[in-house]
């Protein structure tokens, strides 16, 4: 792995920063609001959600300064994984649900959508979880801002967009669920809550010393030769 430039050693220090603003911003909630284990997953799970809309945002961004062919295959793209990543975030949600929600959301929630009502109405409205929330937010948003800024002269790859998400949340989600049941076996709620929220913070940490997956590779593929060939040939004519 090369070396950082100066911007990128910056991009690298905020979104550290950011990330430990939004665990202490959860880790407040844990201590002043008594939240569960259950908020805490759930917000992680909120932050799904940001992440997917945003990404469509870059791909669809990416496409654009592609020129015509390069929007086509991106809309094409932001599609599929609308589709593909929407149902595994539902899939998700009401995992989490009905492993950590039940008690705290009373009755029984049937279906596949209405346990992600239950979720975000109890998480943003009735345990004061709307200031997490919007925090989660406000650090992909800024996030955002900075790719677009960045990937004005470093051009970004739409296939490395369209799986970016994956990695990250699979690895993560699958770690932070078998916690919150090992958590809920030891009968810690606090001590628990807290526990994953440090192991997410690591992760983002980790997360962020690692290469990004979406920047073009240096030898572009035969689908970026193409674009570029109709952009040299629209340019010519």
């Amino acid at each position: 792995m090369g070396a950082l430039n100066d911007e990128d050693a910056t991009r690298r220090r905020i979104d550290i920063a950011l990330a430990v603003i939004a665990a202490a911003m959860i880790v407040y909630g844990v201590l002043v609001f008594g939240w569960s284990v259950f908020v805490v997953i759930a917000l992680f799970w909120f932050e799904n959600v940001v992440i997917g809309v945003l990404n469509v945002a870059k791909m669809l961004i990416t496409g654009a300064r592609l020129g015509s062919a390069g929007m086509i295959a991106a809309v094409a793209l932001a599609a599929f994984f609308s589709v593909h990543y929407g149902l595994f975030t539902v899939v998700h949600g009401v995992f989490v649900v009905m492993l950590f929600g039940q008690q705290e959301l009373g009755a029984t929630v049937g279906g596949l959508f209405a346990p992600l009502g239950r979720m975000l109405a109890y998480l943003l409205t009735d345990r004061d979880g709307w200031f997490a929330a919007a925090g989660i937010a406000v650090v992909h948003l800024s996030a955002f801002v900075r790719w677009i800024t960045a990937t004005r002269t470093r051009s970004a790859s739409l296939p490395g967009l369209m799986f970016a998400p994956y990695s990250r949340i699979v690895i993560l989600h699958v770690s932070v669920i078998g916690s919150g049941i090992l958590v809920g076996m030891l009968k810690l709620p606090l001590l628990g809550a807290l526990l994953l929220v440090g192991l997410k913070l690591v992760f983002d940490i980790v997360a962020n010393k690692l290469p990004p997956p979406n920047s073009a590779p240096s030898n572009p593929s035969s689908f970026y030769r193409l674009i570029n060939a109709r952009k040299e040939d629209a340019a010519g004519s």
